[in-house]
């Protein structure tokens, strides 16, 4: 006699909410206020298979992260740090869709302080200006390791 009964557990999440799973550990948000930097990371990304998406402002971030799924990272240009606000680094940690979602810093050289602000809010780890590519990847590896099951 089998005695083992099947379990049935539904669960309603807005389609609008769903994105393909593959979709999701390819996705990258990219925080830029330089368009060209913006418009490279983008060409580097994409042809690595990334969908990307960029933002060039805090608020214009603020109002998309409420409502996207989570990224695989983000990238996060230090420059938005000026005056040691770290608010949009704590803004993403306090949603908890969010919350372990690497954020990588990008710097230039002289702005390490503003880097160790970042770091001490809670971003990830820094990238240092110019970058490329591989360094990019790589970064994305270490950090978010479910893009390797991509």
């Amino acid at each position: 006699m089998n005695n083992t009964s099947k379990i049935t557990v539904s669960l309603s999440v807005p389609v609008e909410h769903c994105m393909p799973v593959e979709q999701v550990r390819k996705t990258l948000l990219v925080i830029e206020k330089d368009a060209h930097t913006a418009y490279l990371l983008n060409y580097m990304l994409s042809r690595e298979g990334y969908e990307v998406i960029t933002s060039e402002s805090c608020t214009t971030t603020r109002d998309m992260l409420r409502d996207m799924t989570p990224a695989l990272a983000v990238f996060l240009d230090v420059c938005f740090l000026q005056n040691h606000d770290c608010s949009l680094i704590r803004t993403i940690r306090e949603l908890s869709a969010w919350r372990h979602t690497p954020i990588l810093l990008l710097a230039q050289q002289e702005e390490m302080d503003f880097v160790k602000s970042g770091l001490d809010a809670g971003a990830s780890d820094f990238i240092i200006q110019p970058f490329n590519a591989a360094e990019l990847l790589t970064q994305i590896e270490r950090h978010a390791p479910r893009s390797r099951s991509a």
